[in-house]
C-alpha cells in the first residue's frame, strides 16, 4: 500500500474507533508511524485529509457502476428488478478498506456522513447521481410503456422517481436501522412495487 493511502485508511480507522471525525495529526502520526512532517508532505492540512477520505470512502460509495446497470437485459420488469438488485448489491458491499477489517461498512458511514454534508460539492454530486438514475429508469419505463408492460396513465419520470424513492427507503433502513440484509428487504418489496406500475388493460 502506498503512503498516501496508508495515511487515509489509518485516519479513517481512528475516526471509526473514536466514533467521530475529530482526529489530530499527532494521532495520525502515531497510528501510521509516519512523522507529522511526512504527513504534511502528502497533505496540506488535516482538512485536506478529511476531504480526500470523504471523496474516496463516502462520495465514491454513493455513486453507482452505471456500466453494469446499462448492460442489464430483459423485459421491463426484469430490467427494473435486476437493476435495483444490482444497486442494492453495490451499496451493501460498501468500499473495501484494506486496514479496517471486521468493521461493518455502516459504522464507517456513521462517521463519514457529517463530513459528507459539510463537503462543498456533495450536494452537486448527490443531485447528479439521482439525475443519472432517473434518466436510466425513465428510458426503461418509456420502452415498457410502449410495449404495454408498464402502465401508461402516469408519466415515465414520475414512475422513475417512485422506484428511486423505494430504493432509497430500503438503503435508509439498512444504513440507519441496521436491517440484516438489504437484498432480502428489496426482494420482499419488489413484487408490491411492480404491482403498482405494471400495465393494466
Amino acid at each position: 500500500m502506498n503512503t498516501k493511502k496508508l495515511i487515509l485508511e489509518k485516519t479513517l480507522k481512528l475516526m471509526v474507533k473514536k466514533h467521530n471525525s475529530i482526529v489530530s495529526v499527532r494521532e495520525i502520526s502515531a497510528e501510521t508511524g509516519i512523522a507529522t512532517g511526512g504527513i504534511y508532505y502528502y497533505f496540506s492540512s488535516k482538512e485536506d485529509i478529511c476531504n480526500e477520505i470523504t471523496e474516496r470512502y463516502l462520495l465514491d460509495y454513493v455513486k453507482f457502476d452505471m456500466d453494469k446497470l446499462t448492460q442489464i437485459k430483459g423485459n421491463a420488469k426484469e430490467k427494473i428488478h435486476d437493476a435495483m438488485a444490482e444497486m442494492v448489491k453495490q451499496k451493501q458491499s460498501g468500499i473495501k478498506i484494506e486496514t479496517i477489517e471486521d468493521v461493518d461498512y455502516r459504522a464507517i458511514l456513521d462517521v463519514l456522513t457529517a463530513n459528507g454534508f459539510a463537503y462543498e460539492n456533495s450536494r452537486k454530486i448527490y443531485q447528479g447521481i439521482i439525475k443519472e438514475l432517473k434518466a436510466f429508469f425513465t428510458e426503461i419505463i418509456v420502452e415498457g410503456q410502449k410495449n404495454r408492460q408498464i402502465r401508461q396513465d402516469h408519466p415515465a419520470e414520475d414512475i422513475a422517481e417512485s422506484l428511486i424513492r423505494t430504493y432509497m427507503g430500503i438503503q435508509y433502513q439498512w444504513e440507519i436501522y441496521w436491517i440484516d440484509d438489504m437484498i432480502s428487504a428489496f426482494e420482499d418489496n419488489f413484487d408490491l412495487e411492480w404491482e403498482k406500475i405494471r400495465f393494466r388493460e
